[in-house]
């Protein structure tokens, strides 16, 4: 049954799992379960320490104090711009902004390989099995866990939409067979870029024995669009300028019937695009993935902040631990 009283018990997916669920959202607590790593606060933060192989220099973080933003698509769009205005200058700062450059594009990619799961990992075959159910799925992380997955088998079952030219994204091109399950990366993902003409392009990350390949400095052009940390009106403001992330989040928006969450907080700061998406559509029911292992004050907050967003939904609570994507068993051992 649908939550009425509030209190801290949650069901078993077990006990809800054959009704209509159409739809699977997951988030960072998914990517979790599967990789510790992925518990970083920030990428920004990570990328300067001192730990990883090729950290932030002074010059680049003051760069993004001056920017007040701590998403790198921000800084290397400024000084990918800068470069075109010193060329038309007969380039007298060339080598200070090749160095910026150079330095936030190799910070960027050591603290993504730094923190993020090794390719080929056990639980990717059982990821698939557990994806190919939903007709759509979204993400709102920016790991390689849904890509590398559904790479695994059956990939004929799964479709991303980034079938145009060069593998690009063409909004006119989006049509799918009612039998394939649609994968949709609502914040950008490593593996996608945004090219200086607006378009976004998929890269291959199939198999690469470091993810600093993902990061050629020899395609200066290509701009990394994901969105991993900022305010939800920031998220919600980058989404709308961009053609793909601009279509799956309507295509989210649009949903019905039902919808299942799974490691994701829904947080009022960083994700309330996302819940008023959820409260304004025709969804008739929403599964809500919940941690076991807190306290039941947590998790009484949790279901009240929900319940009273989602008015009118039928809202199911269950332990994430007893759903195939929230298995204790995921989890990668070094």
């Amino acid at each position: 049954m649908p939550e009425k009283n509030i209190d801290p018990k949650l069901i078993s997916w077990g006990e809800i799992q054959g009704e209509k669920w159409k739809s699977l959202l997951l988030g960072n607590g998914f990517s979790m379960n599967v990789w510790p790593g992925f518990g970083y606060a920030s990428l920004f933060e990570v990328a300067k320490d001192e730990a990883i192989a090729e950290p932030l220099d002074q010059n680049s973080v003051a760069l993004f104090d001056r920017l007040g933003s701590s998403n790198f698509e921000d800084v290397l769009r400024v000084l990918f711009h800068a470069r075109i205005v010193d060329e038309q200058l007969n380039c007298p700062q060339r080598n200070q902004i090749d160095a910026l450059y150079s330095c936030t594009k190799n910070a960027l990619a050591a603290a993504v390989n730094h923190s993020h799961v090794s390719h080929g990992f056990n639980g990717l075959a059982a990821i698939n099995k557990a994806l190919r159910v939903y007709r759509n799925v979204f993400t709102t992380n920016y790991d390689l866990i849904p890509y590398w997955a559904i790479m695994q088998e059956d990939l004929w079952r799964f479709k991303d939409l980034f079938w145009g030219e060069d593998g690009t994204f063409d909004p006119s091109n989006t049509s799918v067979n009612a039998d394939r399950c649609v994968i949709s990366y609502l914040h950008g993902a490593i593996h996608l870029v945004e090219l200086p003409d607006g378009r976004t392009k998929k890269l291959a990350a199939n198999g690469i024995e470091s993810l600093k390949d993902l990061f050629n400095l020899n395609h200066p052009e290509y701009f990394p669009l994901f969105i991993s940390e900022g305010a939800s009106e920031r998220k919600l403001s980058r989404i709308k300028r961009n053609d793909y992330l601009r279509f799956s989040f309507e295509k989210f928006q649009s949903i019905d019937e039902g919808l299942v969450v799974i490691g994701h907080s829904l947080q009022k700061d960083y994700d309330q695009h996302l819940v008023d998406a959820l409260h304004n559509s025709d969804l008739a029911s929403i599964a809500i993935g919940v941690w076991p292992h807190q306290n039941e004050g947590q998790i009484l907050l949790f279901k009240a902040r929900i319940v009273a967003e989602l008015v009118g939904k039928n809202i199911y609570f269950f332990d994430s631990t007893t759903h195939p994507l929230g298995n204790p068993e995921l989890k990668h051992h070094v």
